[in-house]
């Protein structure tokens, strides 16, 4: 699926699939204890190098700019540290940690070993499972609010919608995107509210 046609089905609980089209090489070492080469100001060094090669299996570079390449990992630490309220940033971590757990469980390859491409696949593999039962979702929806400890399924279904829209909402919102991807126009004319868009262009910037 193209990034454009994606982007319909973003939103919470979004049942957007993604495809890679290149590997990513930077962060596919075989250390046990990955790190990013970024000092993260909430998740530790081990997570924020996990979360930076799941946004690049969300957004992989291909011939624009790859997750990576627009700091949306180091953004969404930043917003895990300032922005997101009350547990949701606990969800966040525990999630990852299912997230990652699962993985390990599931596959012949670690994480920490594995290409791009498969944990495209794997996010893929969620997406189609909330498709094919609807409940999971609903579930998770109606118990978000309820008080009491949360399981780790659902911190595991929390990380994984939450990745996926936060991903593209930091990739489309950065200044390296909104300025060499979309199109941007530093000097803007007068507001203009409804100009025609035809099939293929580039969708204005939103940086300002």
């Amino acid at each position: 699926m193209e990034r454009r046609e994606a982007l319909k089905n973003l939103g919470f609980g979004s049942l957007a699939v993604f495809t890679s089209t290149a590997l990513f090489g930077a962060l596919q070492g075989c250390s046990v204890t990955p790190k990013a080469d970024w000092s993260p100001i909430f998740l530790t060094p081990e997570e924020a190098a996990q979360l930076e090669k799941i946004c690049e299996a969300i957004l992989p570079k291909t011939n624009t700019p790859g997750a990576t390449d627009a700091g949306v990992a180091i953004h969404l630490d930043s917003a895990l540290a300032n922005i997101y309220e009350d547990e949701e940033p606990d969800f966040f971590k525990r999630g990852l940690a299912a997230f990652i757990k699962n993985f390990n469980n599931s596959q012949e390859v670690s994480f920490n070993k594995s290409e791009i491409q498969l944990i495209t696949d794997v996010i893929n593999a969620y997406f189609k499972k909330y498709e094919a039962d609807e409940s999971i979702l609903k579930s998770f929806r109606e118990s978000f609010d309820e008080d009491g400890e949360k399981t780790d399924e659902f911190c595991e279904t929390y990380f994984v919608t939450n990745a996926v829209d936060s991903t593209f909402w930091s990739y489309f919102t950065s200044e390296l995107v909104g300025e060499t991807v979309m199109r941007y126009d530093p000097i803007p004319g007068p507001y203009q509210g409804c100009i025609p868009y035809e099939k293929g262009q580039k969708s204005w910037s939103s940086v300002g």
